[in-house]
Order: C-alpha cells, then structure tokens, then sequence
C-alpha cells in the first residue's frame, strides 16, 4: 500500500473540518456515519499533535505505514499516558451462516471498518466508542491550540 504524506497544516484542517462535522448533530441523534468523522477526526489530530512533538512538518509515507489508524499507537508514541484510554478491542454481533455462527471482532483501530461498512459495535458500544473518542478529541483541542 502506497501512503500519500500530508503537512500539519493539512492534518489540522482536516482535524477542525471532521470534527465540526462529526459533533454537528445533537449527542443523541448520531450515528456511525458521524462516529466515523470522529475516528477520523481524532486520527488526523494526534497525527498533528505527534508532529508538531516531533517539530516536523510533514507526517510521511513512513509514518502513515508505521501508524496506519492505530489510534493506540499514535497515543503510546505521545506517551499520554493511561488518561486517555481507548478500548484495546472491539465486537460486532455474530455472523450467522447456514447453521453455526462467526463471531466478530477486531481491534480498536480497525473501528473505522465496522463503522463504514454499516457494524455496529456491542462491547464496548458504539455510544461508549464515541465517549471515548470525544475524550481523546477534547484532549487534542488543548494540544492544538
């Protein structure tokens, strides 16, 4: 997979731009459609906030293939410490096929998926998934500021 770089300034727009969007819609009325703006939007604030630690101004092709959108990564690798913890996991309902069932689950930086491809997550839930990125995102807008 070939990784396109991307300049603080572009990671900050997009951080201001997608969370705008992902919060424009009253706590009660989102859906995943807006969880997954926020994913996305917490995915390009740490990714400025890890830049502008690294006093650098472009997060690179290795970057984005060390990182990818391991949010719990990009949190190790600004040692936030335990304050800002995100599920480390995450489970959809079973898939029923024929006569047994698969369960389904994944890590936490593979939210994005479930979300985009219509999942919905049972443990933790997506309203507990979205609390915890809010949490992240809130933290981010001190870091930017």
């Amino acid at each position: 997979m070939s990784a396109i770089p991307f300049t603080d300034r572009e990671l900050r727009h997009a951080w201001r731009e997608l969370s705008a969007a992902a919060i424009s819609v009253a706590a009660g009325d989102r859906r995943n459609s807006h969880r997954l703006l926020l994913f996305y939007a917490v995915e390009c604030g740490l990714k400025a906030v890890w830049l502008r630690r690294q006093n650098r101004t472009l997060f690179e092709s290795a970057d984005i293939e060390q990182t990818g959108h391991d949010l719990q990564q990009i949190l190790k690798s600004l040692r936030v410490g335990s304050g800002l913890p995100l599920p480390s996991s995450f489970r959809l309902s079973d898939v029923v096929q024929g006569k047994g069932s698969s369960p389904r689950q994944g890590k936490f930086g593979d939210l994005h998926q479930a979300w985009r491809y219509g999942g919905q997550s049972q443990i933790p839930t997506d309203q507990d998934c979205e609390q915890q990125l809010l949490r992240v995102l809130q933290w981010i807008q001190g870091e930017l500021k």
